[in-house]
């Protein structure tokens, strides 16, 4: 074992291809967990619980689900790349439930037992920019608000999301407007469809469009 812990740490020491594919082979069999699971819950339905009161326990397929996300936390970056993998699935449900996980580990909004920090998406950003372009509109959304999750680091995802703004979902046209936001200074190019986009038909996209363009605003204005 120190004979191994030893060859680890010399400068010349490299992971063996085998060992790369066999973490690959792991991360990949952890994602194809997503796909026997529904779209998450957002809220629970209104009910007659009290504020003081305990909350509902979550259904047995939502418990499953936060333990695959707990697991591809854990672990770590080589999740990423099997997750930007999962994008080119087939089946459109799989290819949301992967861009809602990529949210989940590195959108930095979610807890995870492991207190780690958010995971970084850089690696996925190839195939999220070819998801912007996907035939499914909760793909194209998800997506959208993943890149929103890298901020500056995004910026070759402007002129896709510029182009998102007049998609006929407005969905996609909300978390487009959400993403620009998201990637600051880097936007400011799409100031125009932004601007044209607080006349949007959907009220939330009006109101996505007037926070991105205060937003830009703010990050232009730092020294």
């Amino acid at each position: 074992m120190l004979i191994l812990l030893a060859a680890a740490m010399m400068p010349g020491f490299a992971v063996q291809p085998h060992a790369a594919r066999a973490d690959a082979a792991t991360a990949d069999a952890l994602v194809a967990k997503l796909r026997e699971l529904p779209l998450p819950l957002r809220r629970f339905a209104p009910g007659g619980s009290s504020a003081n009161a305990a909350p509902p326990p979550l259904p047995a397929l939502e418990l499953r689900r936060q333990r695959v996300y707990d697991e591809l936390h854990a672990l770590g970056p080589q999740s990423v790349p099997a997750l930007a993998r999962a994008l080119r699935d087939p089946d459109p449900q799989m290819r949301r439930n992967v861009a809602v996980a990529l949210d989940v580990v590195g959108g930095g909004w979610w807890h995870f037992p492991d207190g780690g920090p958010k995971l970084d998406l850089r690696q996925a950003l190839p195939a999220l920019l070819a998801a912007l372009q996907d035939s499914d509109p909760g793909v194209r959304a998800w997506a959208a608000q993943d890149i929103g999750d890298m901020g500056a680091a995004a910026a070759a995802a402007v002129p896709r999301l510029r182009a998102m703004l007049h998609l006929q979902d407005p969905e996609s046209r909300g978390n487009a407007c959400r993403a620009l936001g998201q990637l600051g200074v880097a936007a400011q190019g799409a100031l125009p469809d932004l601007r044209q986009a607080l006349d949007d038909s959907s009220p939330e996209v009006r109101q996505a469009a007037r926070g991105a363009i205060a937003r830009i605003g703010r990050a232009a204005a730092i020294p």
